[in-house]
């Protein structure tokens, strides 16, 4: 059975479809030491549902820019080229997933509002240690990617997989490689590398249940980690208090947290609460994000 499961998640893999252009030629605008705000635009402007996302986002409370960004170039000056690659895979990825399968649906919105809370979380833990934000908002708006696909091809049987677990990531993954001999992190790391994804973006996500594995990416891992734990326990948050939610997390201080002790990161108890604090005020102010990501 799990042998027949795996062959079936790899042909789904396989069957993916290719992301759009426009992705290789960010990608390649943003590899270009030389590239100018005008390449970009140029990479951008055939795609006009993505010029219309970036112009949204660019406009939108999250950023808090002080004046309206009317033209393309204008918002790819003011975001950064990381920026705006980071907005052009997101998005691209959603449009593939979008209308892929009726069934498993409302699984599958259970899984972007997690990821879109995640991400938002990591964007706070990044601003909290001096990393980059947007790096981490979108590390945690993709880190659940194998999920997905293993959702499209097993809608009955992964969601109810989904409904019984117990938000605990090396556990999950255990259990999914007993049913399919593979894990969505490592799902997530065979479909971003055929996407061709920057190196570090995947080896972040597939290694966010196992941060202390890796070296170079150790940090932004956890952090993924960290905001993975504490938006889980979020979802939670009508059954658990935010000093329950708290002690949750420190039962699991040495699993989430080590790494970022390592770092002399501030993890206490008050600081979590302050996470958790900005993380409600977060989700009331920048919701439309999520929907200028899915439409």
């Amino acid at each position: 059975m799990t042998q027949t499961n795996f062959d079936a998640l790899y042909s789904q893999i396989e069957s993916l479809p290719s992301l759009p252009a426009i992705v290789a030629d960010v990608l390649e605008v943003t590899d270009d030491p030389e590239s100018s705000a005008k390449d970009m635009m140029q990479a951008i402007l055939p795609d006009q549902s993505m010029c219309a996302a970036i112009l949204k986002i660019a406009n939108s409370a999250f950023f808090g820019l002080p004046r309206e960004v009317s033209t393309l170039e204008k918002a790819i000056m003011v975001l950064g080229f990381d920026e705006v690659q980071n907005i052009v895979l997101a998005k691209a990825v959603f449009n593939t997933f979008k209308d892929s399968t009726s069934q498993g649906k409302e699984a599958m919105e259970q899984l972007w509002e997690h990821s879109f809370t995640c991400a938002l979380t990591a964007k706070i833990l990044a601003d909290r240690s001096n990393q980059s934000a947007n790096e981490l908002f979108i590390l945690g708006l993709l880190h659940d990617i194998g999920k997905l696909a293993m959702l499209i091809t097993f809608p009955a049987i992964y969601s109810h997989f989904l409904t019984s677990e117990h938000n605990n990531g090396a556990e999950n993954c255990a259990q999914e490689r007993e049913l399919f001999f593979i894990s969505h992190d490592d799902v997530a790391r065979q479909m971003l590398d055929r996407w061709l994804f920057p190196q570090k973006l995947v080896a972040t996500i597939a290694s966010h249940h196992t941060p202390t594995k890796v070296d170079d990416c150790a940090l932004a891992a956890s952090t993924l980690q960290i905001a993975d734990a504490v938006a889980h326990l979020d979802s939670h948050s009508q059954d658990l208090d935010k000093s329950r939610i708290v002690a949750a997390l420190h039962n699991s201080r040495h699993e989430y947290f080590l790494i970022w002790q390592q770092h002399n990161l501030p993890c206490h108890a008050e600081e979590i609460k302050i996470w958790l604090d900005l993380l409600h005020k977060s989700k009331q102010e920048d919701t439309a994000i999520l929907s200028i990501f899915t439409s």
